[in-house]
């Protein structure tokens, strides 16, 4: 995919922060794409959900060696890590 075709980090962490919000935790008040997942009550069996959402999503499949605590800790790293995976289609 082109870069000038590739969603926005920042449409991309918005989405997500809608996604995870209505499919997967109960967030506290001020939840936004810079806010610590874990910290929300994200889990294994959570993070687990949160890659079928994102590769149903998005059509991308996230190398298990990119799944790491610190890559899905907030929206926004999530956002950089789907452009990346789109970008290297």
């Amino acid at each position: 995919m082109e870069p000038s075709s590739l969603p926005t980090p920042e449409s991309l962490a918005e989405e997500l922060v809608d996604l995870i919000r209505e499919r997967l935790l109960d967030t506290r008040p001020g939840f936004d794409a810079d806010s610590d997942l874990y910290e929300n009550g994200l889990d294994s069996m959570a993070l687990m959900q949160l890659l079928v959402l994102v590769e149903g999503k998005y059509g991308v499949v996230i190398d298990d060696a990119r799944v790491t605590a610190e890559a899905f800790r907030t929206a926004r790293k999530i956002a950089l890590l789907i452009r990346l995976e789109i970008s290297e289609r």
